[in-house]
């Protein structure tokens, strides 16, 4: 079986700065660290990871950059096969500031716009051909053609039997609710399994409330399942019936980039092996805790050091 992610990749430029006034600093000048990135990449890099058998659609710039994210989600054994070149078109580079501790600071560049957002019709279904499982990221749902693509594509994977599930990635903080995203975003939400979001920064503005476990409530129906990410407080679930709950784990926190992303691919690990909705919980959130211990957006752990660090129960199951 076969998870295809849809949507954003990109690359990541962390910046360490160094200490001043400090004798010795061994941070002094450090070179910058590139890596993948992209919500939807990290995901996919997670999954594969996780054992999943992992496809990654989606569009980058025909640079150097849009390179860089080929060979990264390939080096994470995800299939770019599902991956096109845009000719003149510009792979997103997100730049991480890091002051010596201090909160990172985080610039998107081109703050609009970017290859990722030129995916077509016909790349969306030709990649997500034959898939089991369906996972969207919100991200590329703020533009043109690819907003229209992906929505065509949720339809036809849920006409063909998979599973679809949507991370709502809002990103008001960076953008708030420009343009037609707002509709865009209840259109993808009527087409989704799964829902997935931050639930104080995201749920709650999409739902119009400010308790989040409400906010999880109200998002869920019967044929909708609703996944709230509550960061250190674990996480919730609500099936149009009955609330779920997970706790978190105490970490240090070493890098919290890409964390919902490793949460997301830990809770799909967990239901292709068959797994309950409160064990998916439980592993996703073992996933993200293992994750944030790490430095990098694509820190995630193998299936073993999750399993060993939830304490194995229910866990034991090959993947996928």
């Amino acid at each position: 079986m076969t998870v295809a992610v849809i949507g954003d990749s990109n690359v990541d430029l962390e910046i360490l700065l160094p200490a001043t006034g400090v004798e010795g600093n061994e941070h002094a000048h450090s070179d910058p660290t590139l890596s993948g990135g992209g919500s939807a990449a990290n995901a996919a890099a997670a999954l594969s990871r996780l054992g999943v058998t992992t496809r990654f659609v989606g569009t980058v710039g025909s640079d150097v950059y849009g390179a860089a994210a080929i060979a990264s989600l390939a080096d994470a054994g995800v299939d770019t096969s599902g991956v096109r070149m845009v000719d003149g078109g510009t792979t997103v580079m997100v730049l991480v500031v890091v002051p010596i501790g201090g909160e990172r600071l985080i610039y998107v560049w081109p703050p609009r716009g970017g290859a990722h957002l030129e995916l077509g019709v016909d790349d969306a279904v030709d990649g997500v051909e034959g898939a089991s499982w369906l996972h969207v990221s919100g991200i590329a749902l703020r533009g043109e053609p690819a907003a229209g693509s992906i929505l065509t594509v949720m339809d036809a994977a849920r006409s063909s039997g998979a599973v679809v599930s949507l991370d709502v990635n809002l990103r008001l903080e960076n953008w708030g609710w420009e343009s037609d995203f707002r509709p865009t975003i209840d259109q993808a939400l009527q087409r989704s399994d799964v829902v997935f979001g931050g639930a104080v920064d995201e749920l709650c503005p999409l739902s119009d409330v400010g308790d989040p476990v409400q906010a999880v409530t109200g998002l869920a129906t019967t044929r909708r399942l609703v996944v709230g990410r509550l960061g250190a407080g674990g996480a919730v679930a609500h099936d149009g019936d009955r609330l779920y709950r997970a706790e978190g784990h105490q970490v240090e926190v070493v890098d919290t980039v890409g964390a919902g992303d490793a949460f997301d691919a830990g809770f799909i690990a967990s239901r292709m092996r068959g797994e309950s909705i409160e064990m998916a919980l439980r592993y996703a959130n073992g996933t993200a805790a293992l994750s944030i211990g790490r430095p990098g957006a694509r820190a995630t752990p193998s299936h073993e050091e999750v399993v060993a660090f939830i304490g194995g129960e229910g866990q034991t199951a090959a993947c996928c």
